[in-house]
């Protein structure tokens, strides 16, 4: 390995990267002029009434972690890879929680947890696409999250007016200053303890539908 590669591995070196990646995370987000579009079934859940399932596409999460209810701990579902670490070093700057696991590895330990924080009360937030696609069509691991917690599974974006488009396989959006964001969130979705296979698989489409709309509700709002 590479003396740069090394050094770009290194904890020191990870954790300043993120705590920058956080400051312009903040920047953007103090420079736009910002707007709200909540469904009113959501509202009590955005105000942290109660807990919900997060679920944002995740080629949309670079600033998901400015839309947190009150009340309630956030935890969020990262990956084991390199990557995953350095997203959960960023959202500790913002007092967010994560949970280590994937739909391909370590995903049984992560329901687990995920199960103990929703019990407890607090939010999760998951990329039903993640970690590794196809982009904006959600895999069955938060249906059946849904289905084992009886949580409300409450889609989020967010959207641009200036921001660029990364080539990577999820197009990631990554929002820049002196523009116009749209934060959105959908109505909750709630899966049935004893949905069967069929009415599990309609879920997933509802959801992943659901989420798409929202993308393209924020996205007109802005003009991305």
């Amino acid at each position: 390995m590479s003396a740069h590669k090394r050094l770009l591995k290194a904890p020191a070196t990870q954790s300043a990267i993120a705590w920058l990646l956080s400051l312009f995370i903040r920047l953007v987000y103090w420079t736009n002029r910002r707007s709200y579009h909540i469904n009113p079934a959501a509202a009590h859940l955005m105000r942290g009434e109660d807990n919900a399932i997060f679920a944002f596409w995740h080629g949309r999460m670079m600033m998901c972690p400015t839309i947190e209810p009150p009340k309630r701990k956030m935890h969020v579902l990262i990956s084991r890879h390199r990557d995953g670490i350095l997203i959960s070093k960023v959202i500790s700057h913002f007092g967010e929680a994560t949970i280590a696991g994937s739909s391909s590895k370590g995903g049984s330990a992560a329901v687990k947890e995920i199960m103990r924080a929703l019990k407890k009360g607090d939010n999760i937030s998951i990329t039903p696409d993640g970690p590794r696609g196809p982009v904006q069509v959600a895999q069955m691991g938060i249906v059946t999250v849904a289905k084992l917690t009886g949580r409300c599974v409450l889609p989020v974006t967010f959207s641009a007016s200036r921001h660029k488009r990364l080539t990577s396989w999820d197009r990631f959006m990554i929002a820049l200053p002196f523009g116009k964001i749209a934060f959105c969130v959908g109505a909750p979705i709630l899966v049935s303890r004893d949905a069967d296979d069929h009415a599990q698989e309609q879920a997933r489409l509802e959801i992943e539908q659901a989420m798409n709309r929202l993308v393209e509700t924020a996205d007109s709002l802005t003009h991305a």
